[in-house]
């Protein structure tokens, strides 16, 4: 198991780093812990300055700072089997962890949902939504120092059906409660009124509404199967509405602490369409959040 875990010396990235430490990770699992920063740029008569024996020097002291604070922040990763490297970089935060992750072939990235603590160094909160999005591995967005209780959401798709499976190789949330859902979509007033409309009433859309919730049910059944099958207490739940703001509800009123979701296998503009519901999630839960992805392979 490899994990990138990105810190910055926030409460936030402090728990993402305190959940890390809590799991029963195997031993032998290899964790990375980063730190990026930014040099800071002087403007003089309207010209950017970025060298110079002054910045230099300002940088050889950030740096210095920078890697005693995450040897210290690291410290409780230590002595448990695992091997920890520390890194500390210079450039766009955003940019180098899902560069990192790709280099050291990191089955998970890990970061704080808000940042900028002692170590000025990343403003994690600015980038959770960004590397969960374009990462092409799984990614966790921590917002607490535990899990305790999992809310898995699928919609029946490959890469939904794809959770069970990654959960259970890593192993580490066996014997926990998970709810497992899923969110039949609902139609807008306009569309039940063309509908109706056009069918001088409403019963083909009811048989509709019918059929997508035994279908969704269906999904939610399946997955509480398959959870189980690796050792979660699972139970279905099939809810209706639209599907990231019934997740983040959901997640609240069953005190889940850790909302687990798949991302859709696709690249570029289009992930960012069909892959919304997982990045409202990770906006807008209270809880952590963890996007599953296998990460792509070579060539692939």
């Amino acid at each position: 198991m490899r994990i990138l875990l990105a810190i910055d010396g926030s409460e936030s990235s402090v728990q993402a780093r305190d959940m890390i430490a809590s799991l029963p990770w195997p031993e032998g699992t290899s964790i990375t812990v980063l730190t990026a920063y930014e040099l800071p740029v002087s403007w003089v008569s309207g010209v950017a300055v970025t060298g110079g024996d002054w910045m230099e020097t300002a940088e050889n002291d950030l740096r210095r700072q920078l890697t005693e604070d995450l040897a210290e922040l690291a410290r409780p990763l230590e002595g448990r089997g695992w091997t920890v490297e520390r890194r500390v970089v210079d450039g766009r935060p955003g940019t180098l962890i899902l560069e990192v992750a790709r280099e050291i072939e990191a089955d998970l990235i890990v970061l704080g949902s808000r940042g900028h603590g002692t170590m000025r160094a990343m403003l994690l909160g600015s980038v959770s939504a960004e590397v969960s999005g374009n990462a092409d591995r799984s990614v966790l967005v921590v917002r607490g120092d535990r899990a305790t209780r999992l809310l898995v959401a699928t919609d029946g798709s490959d890469c939904a059906s794809a959770i069970p499976g990654v959960l259970g190789e890593w192993g580490v949330f066996r014997g926990l409660p998970a709810i497992a859902t899923s969110i039949a979509p609902v139609d807008s007033p306009a569309y039940e009124l063309m509908v109706s409309l056009y069918t001088l009433g409403a019963a083909p859309l009811d048989q509709q509404r019918k059929e997508q919730l035994e279908a969704h049910r269906r999904h939610a059944e399946s997955m509480a199967e398959a959870l189980s099958e690796i050792g979660l207490q699972a139970e279905p739940v099939v809810g209706a509405g639209d599907a990231a703001h019934e997740l983040v509800k959901l997640a609240g009123e069953r005190e889940a602490d850790l909302v687990v979701t798949g991302s859709r296998c696709l690249h570029g503009i289009e992930r960012w369409v069909l892959g919304s519901v997982a990045r409202n999630v990770v906006l807008h839960a209270e809880a952590s959040v963890l996007v599953i992805r296998r990460p792509q392979k070579a060539g692939a």
